[in-house]
């Protein structure tokens, strides 16, 4: 996914995809899409914003789950890709997450899967997304804790890689990343965690993928 325009994301949008067609891949969507599931809620005829939207995967999942969807990348190169997959009823465009082009409310719920960790500014694409989130904000993190992210942390020392220029987050810093916002918001804030896969350290409770819905209710100060 891809919300900074950073150099090398067109070939990001050629093999990303591709990714999840090995069994790998496939295995490891499974579990997310589950996780993430788990969390979202009855779609009905609600709206969606999938923020750093990338080649549209989430997207489209999140369409067929009877979302209003749309997507959102600074990227070109990942919409122009998102859109030769997606169906027509899909709305694509191109903006930054840290100055999201909607009002305030503007959807049900927003997600970022795998989005704050590609900005050196997740403060503020957090900020945004509650903002025009009515409701609650859908998180996918990958977890700095886990086997996973170490194996691609060593990768990319040998061969620069999508994760070169990655930032994982531990359960606590990620916590403390979502209480920050809240607390400059003046927001009423609930965090639910799901996790995937086994930990680097048996003792640590969390897996290799962090599913979370902040819920929000906006106070009056």
């Amino acid at each position: 996914m891809s919300i900074d325009g950073q150099p090398g994301w067109g070939d990001v949008a050629r093999r990303y995809e591709d990714w999840y067609r090995t069994p790998q891949g496939r295995k490891y969507d499974a579990r997310e899409k589950d996780l993430l599931s788990a969390l979202m809620g009855p779609a009905g005829d609600r709206r969606l914003l999938e923020i750093g939207c990338g080649t549209g995967h989430f997207t489209r999942w999140f369409r067929d789950l009877g979302w209003c969807t749309w997507g959102l990348d600074v990227e070109p190169r990942m919409l122009a890709r998102a859109r030769e997959r997606s169906p027509g009823d899909i709305v694509y465009c191109r903006g930054d997450a840290m100055r999201l082009p909607f009002a305030d409310d503007s959807f049900d719920l927003c997600a970022l899967i795998t989005t704050l960790e590609s900005t050196d500014r997740p403060v503020q694409a957090l900020q945004e997304a509650l903002r025009v989130s009515r409701r609650a904000v859908l998180l996918g993190v990958l977890n700095a804790v886990s086997l996973l992210a170490l194996q691609r942390r060593v990768r990319a020392l040998f061969r620069p890689t999508i994760f070169s220029r990655t930032r994982f987050y531990s359960g606590p810093q990620l916590s403390a990343l979502i209480r920050r916002v809240a607390g400059g918001m003046s927001l009423s804030v609930s965090i639910r965690f799901a996790t995937m896969g086994r930990c680097l350290f048996g003792q640590l409770p969390r897996g290799a993928f962090y599913a979370v819905r902040v819920e929000h209710e906006k106070r009056v100060v």
